[in-house]
C-alpha cells in the first residue's frame, strides 16, 4: 500500500497499518452551494483527495477514516440542495469518531477541514475531545497551509467560495466535479451591509449567502487553473507533511 484509507482497507490490513501509523486523519467537508460551476460536494471531495495525497506523503505514520460528508452550512440554506448539520451535530459524530478509534490504540488525531463554516465548530470539538479522552488533537482548514501561495496569487477581495482559489484546487484534485462551461465570476451584492464586514479583523456578522452574492460564489473563478490548483495543494501538503512529522514524535 502506498496510503492507509480505512475505508478500502481490511480489518487484518487496519491492524497490521496501526503498527506503524499513530494518527488518524479524520476529512470534514459539507454538501452545499457552490454557485453554478462546482458540485455541491465540493468540500467533502476537495477534504478527501487532500486527505489521500496527504497519506501518501506521510506513509506510514497515518491513517485516514472516512470523510464526513455534510458541515455547518446554515448560511447556504437559501440556496437548493444544501444539507447542513447543527454543531452539536457534528461535535457528537466527531466524537464518536474520535472515541472508536481511540479503542484501536489511536492517540493522535488531525482533523483536517474543507469548509470554513466548519472551523469554530471544529475548534470547540477539538478542545473538548482532547480532554475528554486523553488524546492529542489538532486541527486545520488545510488551504491555510498554502498562504504563500494565496497571497502571491490570488487578487480578488472577497474569494474563499466557488471562486478561482477553490475552482484551481478541483482542477487539480477533483476535476469532475467542475463544470468548465459555466465558470464565472461572483455576482455581488456591493450594497450589502454583510459584505462590508466580511473581511474584519474586529467584528463578525452573520448573514446568509445570498445577501452578499446573487450566484453563490465569490471571485473571480475565470482566474483559476490547474496549475495554480497545484500550486496552492503542494504547498498545503509540504506544510502539514512537516506537521505531521513532528507530531507522530512528539511526547505529552
Amino acid at each position: 500500500m502506498e496510503a492507509y484509507i480505512l475505508p478500502k482497507m481490511t480489518w487484518p490490513e487496519i491492524k497490521e497499518a496501526l503498527q506503524t501509523a499513530n494518527i488518524a486523519l479524520i476529512p470534514i467537508g459539507a454538501q452545499e452551494q457552490h454557485g453554478h460551476h462546482l458540485a455541491e460536494g465540493c468540500d467533502s471531495y476537495r477534504a478527501e483527495a487532500f486527505c489521500a495525497l496527504l497519506a501518501k506523503r506521510s506513509f506510514p505514520k497515518v491513517v485516514v477514516a472516512p470523510t464526513i460528508n455534510y458541515g455547518v452550512s446554515p448560511h447556504h440554506m437559501d440556496f437548493p440542495g444544501t444539507i447542513t448539520l447543527r454543531p452539536e451535530t457534528l461535535i457528537a459524530v466527531l466524537e464518536d469518531i474520535v472515541h472508536s478509534l481511540e479503542r484501536h490504540g489511536i492517540k493522535k488525531f488531525l482533523f483536517v477541514n474543507a469548509h470554513g463554516g466548519n472551523s469554530t465548530t471544529i475548534g470547540v470539538a477539538a478542545e473538548n475531545l482532547a480532554r475528554k479522552y486523553d488524546v492529542e488533537i489538532a486541527h486545520t482548514k488545510f488551504v491555510d497551509a498554502a498562504k504563500n501561495v494565496i497571497q502571491e496569487e490570488i487578487e480578488s477581495t472577497h474569494f474563499g467560495h466557488a471562486c478561482e482559489r477553490e475552482i484551481s484546487e478541483c482542477l487539480y484534485m477533483v476535476p469532475e466535479i467542475v463544470r468548465k462551461d459555466l465558470v464565472e465570476k461572483g455576482d455581488m451584492n456591493e450594497d450589502s451591509f454583510a459584505l462590508q464586514y466580511t473581511k474584519s479583523d474586529f467584528v463578525k456578522v452573520v448573514y446568509q449567502f445570498n445577501e452578499i452574492t446573487n450566484n453563490g460564489n465569490l471571485g473571480d473563478g475565470t482566474k483559476g487553473s490547474v496549475e495554480l490548483g497545484e500550486k496552492i495543494i503542494e504547498e498545503a501538503l509540504d506544510g502539514l507533511s512537516a506537521f505531521i512529522d513532528e507530531f507522530s514524535v512528539s511526547k505529552r
